[in-house]
């Protein structure tokens, strides 16, 4: 028969599930003596508590001692002291029950729990042990009571505790304990906080060392080891392996550094230090380094122990608290030390000491020490967390200077112990204790400064003191070094440990050897060479149209007598293409003109149109940017091919230099494309990564309805934006599930696709779990049912209004059951959470039930990222995303991307509608508006050679023989 569930059992599962399982089990431990402490405590709590009751009831009103059945509970009495729960799976000893108000099988009333508990404060594992209690007493009363009662601490302050209306996370609590009863395997061991106080540490510690637990790390938590067993990782050696640094970007080596837990198992393994990154050392000719021993849960603070390192001096002091009430008087003679040495750094091993002299300060009143002594302040435990990397299973004071050499004197010491020692010492005032805890602090204080002083070892680069020796003893390697000395930086650029490997690994590549070795050995390569470095630099001249620019008044005093100097001409080529139904053209036109000078000013000047001449025109640059947007070819494969096909001098700079023009000439359309959107009644929006060089991580979001597309650039994930963007938007807003969406004040659809993803990869993952199979089961029956309406009718709401009763009956059962499985009833609190945004689409004509729309906007820019991501800067994505919502929306219209460019249009509705009736214009019009004069000006345009005509002059030519005058106005 298994042993009975008993309080002491169900208080060690709430701190461990295997000390549970020993308790039940039979194991006997070693009492810590802290552990030995808290029992005394209890019991003083417990009497305290007691008369406090008793004090409270007459003598009639109190039964105690007996046995808890309904017919002692429906006797009534106020209070019942001592209540035993006994039947074939429990065996629990309530310390008092208290009547309440409300009906329950016992009449119109019940009963409520009544903890006594030695915690100063009251905890969240207290609640949760009240909850468990009332759980055992509702299934004797018929009712799970609501309120529960804790008197704590040596004053038996009193507590009410509002127990959770939703039993579900009790009872699966229970179960849990149940299970454990009942199993025959035993539950995992994970090591823990409360190792340190448990009677069975030095049994769990040798079990899990012999193991090679994960759990030994005390970084790791229990969250972590479930994720890297799901990988196959169980033991720190295997972990150890799996080590790989990452390269930072310039905004990541800003933020905290991270800890690396296989770093550290890496550490361990290899039995070395291993240091990452350089942390912030402040040099500082004065140190103080120093402890602070406390009752973390009665908030008092009572010895402050100080090592003080000036001029090669070193002073040792200790300040003692009596009583609460002289942790000022501390603190001031602290004040006192740190006040005769202006240039001090003060040096701590973790938060505490600084939140003590912050509680201090707020406590004086004294709000100027802050701006002066918190700033001195260097916590040692932050700088080995992020960069050093001991090979101790912690990054505890006594892990780490233990490893260094450091002993205490006491061979149980340690920050449990000491309260231990303290609470002993106000029970019995002897000196033996006090010495103990002040030996104890000074030891801190001791292995503090070995620790600094190896860290500023590990860090020759940083400025030391007489007091730091060298770093000697444990083998130390760096990081950056151990990892990357055989690893490649980017294509073909290794480093070499011997400096004559490079020497020779340089001279082996193509480039190298065809340029300097190969054009000296064979006269095929010399000749391409020379072919090849006598077409650099050079324009092919040859012109399709010659144009010849006057000016016919004077920019100084707008006189007209202006004479020429036909001899002394300039000229200038524009480049641009022209595209036919049946190819694409190369179009060159060549400009001339001569000084002009104004016999009325004497102004020597050249016309302005020749000054404002594009090297190449609108329609070069349209292509370029269809290429680059709509096929994703790179800036410089876009040169290289006009180079090669057009015979063009140029280059990927004036490629770029185009993606920046046409995004500046379309951002107001897509400021209208935005505007619309909102105006809308329908948004689709989703989110993806991408890697900005120089930034690191950041974000594009795409916005859509069945039309417009726009995408936004974000260099984080926070959705604050959105409300602003999205103020003035009423109509549905689907999306995925990410939080950022929730906040939005605006209808919301979400999508069900993801929803059915994330069902489908938890199946898969959990494959035996009933329960949650029910749930994905009748989930996806209802959205069967509502999806073939959709196929029969369309987005129709007076089709799938009839779905609604389906939607509440499939809510309604999912709320009525109780749930073992964690995965189910994650998925049914995630379901009820989003009640109301699940089935929107119900209500409304047009409202898609996914978000594919969006997703399918975020793939153009996703495989535009397999190509530029890491490479591309904010600004180049920033005019990317305007001619990619400009391509996709044109997409989405049914509108050619490139026939739009090409048209000058700036409003995508306007040439959808006019591109059926527009007709055909004249190559001649066309193409010198592509080269000319960004601003009007009036001019003459003399042109020789053969012109191509439709048959009739554009508004504003006039046709006189082989000469063409153009006015521009």
């Amino acid at each position: 028969m298994a042993t009975k569930i008993t309080r002491d059992v169900i208080e060690s599962s709430l701190n461990c599930r295997y000390k549970g399982h020993l308790k039940l089990a039979g194991e006997q431990g070693s009492p810590s003596d802290y552990e030995q402490l808290m029992r005394e405590s209890r019991e003083q709590v417990r009497l305290a508590a007691t008369a406090k009751l008793l004090a409270r009831h007459k003598e009639g009103e109190v039964l105690r001692g007996l046995t808890m059945t309904l017919a002692v509970l429906r006797r009534g009495v106020p209070l019942l002291l001592d209540a035993t729960v006994e039947d074939e799976e429990f065996c629990i000893r309530l310390d008092a029950l208290q009547r309440a108000d409300g009906s329950s099988r016992l009449g119109n009333f019940h009963y409520m729990p009544v903890l006594f508990h030695e915690a100063e404060r009251p905890a969240r594992k207290l609640r949760a042990l009240l909850e468990l209690l009332g759980l055992v007493l509702g299934s004797i009363q018929g009712r799970p009571p609501s309120w529960g009662v804790l008197l704590y601490g040596r004053n038996c302050e009193v507590k009410r505790f509002r127990l959770r209306p939703n039993v579900q996370q009790t009872r699966r609590t229970m179960e849990a304990i149940k299970e454990i009863q009942c199993a025959e395997t035993t539950p995992r061991l994970t090591l823990n906080s409360h190792c340190q106080v448990c009677e069975f540490r030095h049994r769990c510690n040798a079990e899990a060392t012999a193991k090679d637990d994960l759990s030994l790390l005390r970084s790791v938590g229990e969250k972590e080891i479930r994720k890297y067993e799901l990988r196959g990782i169980f033991t720190v050696t295997q972990l150890s392996y799996t080590f790989r640094p990452r390269k930072r970007s310039k905004r990541q080596r800003q933020q905290k550094q991270p800890h690396y837990p296989a770093l550290q198992a890496l550490a361990i393994r290899d039995k070395k230090i291993y240091v990452l990154g350089t942390p912030d050392l402040p040099a500082s000719p004065v140190r103080i380094y120093f402890d602070i021993e406390g009752d973390p849960e009665r908030g008092f603070d009572y010895l402050l122990g100080l090592i003080i390192e000036a001029n090669g001096v070193e002073e040792r002091l200790s300040f003692w608290a009596d009583t609460p009430a002289e942790e000022q008087r501390v603190f001031q003679q602290f004040l006192d030390v740190v006040g005769r040495y202006p240039d001090c750094r003060l040096y701590a091993y973790g938060n505490y000491e600084a939140a003590f002299l912050r509680r201090m300060v707020k406590e004086s009143g004294r709000q100027e020490l802050s701006e002066h002594l918190l700033p001195r302040l260097v916590n040692i435990l932050s700088v080995v967390h992020a960069h050093v990397y001991f090979p101790t299973y912690s990054n505890g004071l006594k892990d780490i200077a233990g490893y260094l050499g450091v002993r205490w004197t006491a061979a149980d010491a340690s920050g449990v112990q000491s309260i231990v020692w303290r609470r002993r010492w106000e029970e019995t005032g002897s000196a033996a204790f006090k010495d103990l805890l002040t030996t104890y602090n000074l030891e801190d204080c001791v292995a503090l400064q070995k620790v600094t002083r190896c860290l500023y070892a590990l860090y020759p680069g940083v400025p030391t003191t007489d007091g730091a020796v060298s770093h000697e003893g444990p083998e130390v390697s760096r990081v950056e070094e151990a990892t990357f000395q055989s690893r490649m930086h980017g294509w073909n650029q290794a480093m070499y440990a011997v400096p004559d490997f490079g020497y020779i690994s340089d001279r082996a590549y193509f480039d190298y050897q065809r340029e300097r070795v190969f054009v000296r050995t064979n006269k095929a390569v010399r000749k391409s060479q020379g072919r090849h470095r006598s077409r650099q630099g050079k324009k092919d001249t040859r012109a399709n149209r010659h144009i010849e620019l006057s000016s016919q008044e004077c920019p100084s005093c707008g006189g007209t007598a202006l004479t020429r100097r036909p001899h002394r001409s300039l000229a200038r080529l524009a480049f641009d293409l022209r595209l036919t139904r049946s190819g694409i053209k190369r179009w060159v036109t060549r400009f001339t003109t001569a000084w002009h000078h104004c016999t009325g000013c004497g102004t020597r000047f050249l016309p302005g149109d020749y000054l404002r001449l594009e090297e190449f025109g609108h329609s070069l640059k349209s292509w370029a940017m269809y290429e680059y947007v709509a096929h994703r070819a790179s800036l410089a494969n876009i040169a290289d091919t006009i180079r090669q096909c057009f015979d063009m001098p140029i280059h990927g700079p004036q490629v770029s230099a185009f993606k920046q023009l046409l995004a500046q000439y379309y951002e107001g359309t897509y400021k209208r494309l935005l505007e619309k959107l909102v105006a809308g009644g329908l948004i689709h929006g989703d989110e993806t990564e991408v890697n900005v060089r120089q930034v690191g991580k950041a974000y594009v979001w795409v916005f859509t309805n069945l039309e417009e597309v726009v995408f936004l650039y974000r260099p984080s994930r926070e959705g604050d934006f959105l409300h602003d963007l999205l103020k003035d938007f009423k109509g549905v807003f689907v999306s995925d599930f990410y939080a950022a969406y929730d906040s939005l004040g605006c209808e919301q659809q979400k999508c069900l696709i993801h929803l059915l993803r994330d069902f489908n990869q938890d199946l898969l993952a959990n494959p035996w779990d009933e329960e949650l199979k029910s749930i994905a089961s009748d989930f996806g029956g209802l959205l069967r049912r509502i999806v073939a309406t959709i196929d029969r009718y369309g987005l129709r709401r007076r089709h799938l209004g009839k779905h609604r009763r389906d939607v509440d009956k499939f809510f309604r059962t999912i709320l009525g059951q109780a749930y073992r499985s964690e995965a189910a009833e994650s998925y049914r609190q995630r379901l009820v959470k989003y009640r109301a945004r699940l089935f929107t689409f119900l209500d409304h004509d047009g409202v898609p039930w996914n978000n594919n729309n969006a997703e399918h906007a975020v793939k153009a820019f996703a495989y535009y990222r397999e190509v530029a991501d890491s490479m591309i800067t904010e600004v180049g994505l920033n005019q990317y995303l305007v001619l990619l919502s400009v391509y996709q929306t044109c997409k989405y219209k049914g509108v050619s991307f490139l026939q739009f460019l090409l048209s000058r249009e700036t409003d995508i509705d306007v040439f959808r509608k006019s591109s059926s009736r527009r007709r055909a214009v004249p190559d001649i019009e066309l193409y010198t508006e592509d080269i000319l004069l960004p601003r009007p000006s009036h001019g003459r345009l003399r042109t020789t050679g053969s012109l191509e005509s439709n048959g009739s002059a554009g508004k504003g030519h006039t046709w006189g023989g082989d000469l063409l005058t153009i006015r521009v106005s």
